[in-house]
């Protein structure tokens, strides 16, 4: 008996980091709700991806979706930002998941840190050598039922 229950104790301990790395799966609304991001498995099922889903600017003057126009490579500022993936490879750890964010304000893609710090609440933080910048996520469906 005593086996047993230390079995079930080591597997729930096992499956509650499993549980904690998928609570991050959905749409987040960006400071400002200037974007939502859709995080999700990326392809490789290992690793989490996350997408625009919407922006607040979304088309610009003429009407036509607003492109990755700072993007350091030249060849892909013409993708639309809507649909843009800007979380990539963000693979689990002991307190989050760290991966790559790619920054549509200037262009760059910096290290990158994912970790729920509340219910609805996510905390990133990018970083280039030892500087380093957060934002507050929340989740986007916490927001709209914060406004019923």
């Amino acid at each position: 008996m005593r086996a047993f229950l230390a079995l079930t104790a080591a597997l729930s301990i096992a499956a509650a980091p499993a549980a904690a790395q998928t609570d991050v799966l959905g749409r987040w609304a960006t400071p400002g709700v200037s974007a939502v991001v859709e995080l999700a498995r990326c392809g490789d099922a290992q690793t989490l991806c996350g997408t625009i889903h919407w922006l607040w600017d979304a088309v610009d003057a003429r009407g036509r979706p607003r492109p990755d126009a700072n993007n350091t490579d030249q060849s892909l500022r013409t993708r639309p930002m809507v649909g843009l993936s800007i979380l990539s490879d963000l693979k689990p750890r002991a307190d989050g998941w760290s991966g790559q964010i790619h920054n549509p304000e200037d262009g760059q893609t910096y290290r990158a840190t994912l970790r729920r710090v509340a219910a609805d609440t996510l905390e990133i933080e990018g970083c280039v050598l030892v500087i380093c910048r957060k934002q507050i996520w929340r989740r986007a469906s916490a927001l709209a039922e914060a406004l019923r």
